[in-house]
């Protein structure tokens, strides 16, 4: 394992966007290369961690923990935590990032302040990679932060329409009020716990009265619930995430919305045990109406990027009631998902953004018959979307299983039963859109549509065979989320 991996795999991304932007009035070519070299050295640092951390599992010796000295006056240490659970998760922010940032070379040819843009991008990067891997709590809301600022300034700037400043500022309100509610939570367990170190919040939670759990529980879910865009805080996503850019719709729904995810795995599983396994409804019901709310919405959408907005929020319920099961399968359902979707929906919004580009329009309605002009981005289209639908041998198959066989085995049968009813749903809108796109007559404005250039097509191919290869071989995430899933489950089985 290379010195100083999660340290440095965490930072060189916001270093080399300071860079780009000090060096801007310079460097006027290659700044996508280098995004992209500086998020491919951050994914090669993460992966290197791999051999070690599994090692360690197979021997017994626990997490990999990196820990700096930073205020010691009041116990906050800079520091990086890299386990089973968020390894994973880890290593498909950076890759996520890697394609965003190439897919961006030809996406933002031409347009203005590119280096403010990668800067941007880069910094974000940092933020939810930092999000994943930090050991200490102040840290974590820090990275929090970092990941949300850069990301307003994406929408605001770079948005595809004339409302794209009150748009950015409309994501910026509800993002900073869920966030001051997490550091609210976060500031009460301090208080009573007397730490902030992640890895001591299990023997020390005891210490938190039963009074204050369910005040400091409903801070940082609302927190979470916000970044998730869990129903009814989800108002902010399907206008933020069809308004930005195409490679940062692919970040804001492939990985932003998971770090809220993250958050309830890691802290709420963490600090709050048994707690969670006598409240699990207000997880499991709360993800079931996200589920159907977003499917429903999306059956009716006409603009290619809300669609996929709104089946965002969707599958965002899928996670979030795979958690909600607390029973071990549904825990790995819920895990694996964040993998599968993070990676299906990226390629989604990039095959919806070269469409757009090369056809001029996202409404749907004004499409058809592209299977014969642009047969690379339907067919990458159709793995992404049917993947999501839940066939197999694609990702998306393994994930959705393992959360409704969770919430069957947890006893929430009537419940889980509505899951399974929502996937016909599913199943409507993205059967709807892609035939929508892809047969029927070629509309006459269409016919001199070409294929979308090399630059765009290869990140969606790299995505499209990720799906293809994590469909056919789930053991490759798996291996992390099954113990990740055993160890969660442990908490609240033997939690205080």
């Amino acid at each position: 394992m290379i010195p100083y991996a999660a340290l440095l795999a965490t930072i060189i991304p916001a270093v080399t966007g300071v860079l780009i932007y000090l060096t801007r009035k310079r460097l006027k070519e290659g700044l996508g290369w280098l995004a992209t070299a500086a998020t491919s050295i951050s994914f090669l640092l993460i992966l290197s961690m791999v051999p070690q951390l599994m090692e360690n599992h197979q021997t017994g010796q626990g997490p990999l923990l990196f820990t700096y000295s930073w205020i010691d006056p009041i116990s906050v240490n800079f520091g990086f935590l890299v386990d089973m659970v968020n390894l994973p998760i880890a290593l498909v922010v950076a890759f996520v990032s890697v394609v965003s940032c190439l897919y961006s070379i030809k996406y933002m040819e031409g347009k203005p302040s590119q280096a403010i843009y990668y800067a941007c991008v880069l910094l974000s990067a940092t933020g939810m990679i930092g999000v994943i891997l930090s050991e200490d709590l102040i840290q974590l809301y820090l990275f929090w932060e970092l990941m949300l600022i850069p990301l307003y300034f994406l929408i605001a700037f770079w948005g595809e329409s004339s409302k794209r400043v009150s748009i950015g500022f409309k994501y910026f309100i509800f993002s900073h009020v869920g966030a001051l509610s997490m550091l609210l939570g976060i500031l009460l367990i301090y208080v009573y716990a007397e730490t902030f170190e992640l890895m001591l919040l299990p023997e020390q939670s005891y210490l938190i009265p039963s009074s204050i759990l369910p005040i400091i529980m409903t801070l940082l879910l609302f927190g979470f619930f916000v970044k998730m865009a869990v129903f009814p805080v989800h108002v902010w996503l399907p206008d933020a995430h069809s308004e930005a850019p195409t490679p940062v719709s692919a970040m804001l729904s492939g990985l932003v919305i998971k770090c809220g995810a993250y958050g309830i795995v890691r802290i709420i599983f963490l600090t709050f045990g048994q707690t969670v396994l006598q409240t699990s409804d207000f997880l499991a019901i709360p993800g079931i109406i996200t589920m159907v709310y977003g499917g429903v919405m999306a059956l009716v959408q006409t603009d290619m990027k809300r669609l996929l907005a709104f089946s965002s929020i969707s599958q965002i319920g899928y996670i979030l009631f795979g958690f909600g099961t607390t029973s071990t399968l549904g825990i790995k359902g819920g895990l694996l998902h964040i993998i599968s979707h993070a990676v299906c929906k990226s390629l989604l919004f990039m095959c919806a953004g070269s469409i757009a580009r090369q056809t001029g329009t996202r409404d749907i309605r004004k499409l058809g018959g592209l299977i014969q002009k642009m047969p690379t981005t339907t067919i990458a289209c159709f793995i992404g979307g049917l993947s999501l639908v839940g066939i197999p041998p694609l990702n998306g198959f393994w994930s959705e299983w393992m959360i409704f066989g969770g919430g069957i085995s947890s006893g929430k049968i009537l419940i889980t039963f509505v899951g399974v009813a929502s996937t016909m749903i599913t199943a409507g809108y993205y059967l709807r859109f892609l035939w929508s796109i892809s047969f029927g007559p070629l509309p006459r404005n269409l016919s001199n549509v070409k294929q979308a250039p090399l630059l765009l097509r290869i990140p969606t191919l790299i995505l499209a065979a990720t799906a293809i290869l994590l469909g056919i071989l789930p053991g490759l995430m798996l291996e992390f989320m099954t113990p990740a899933a055993e160890y969660l489950s442990s908490l609240i089985d033997g939690g205080p």
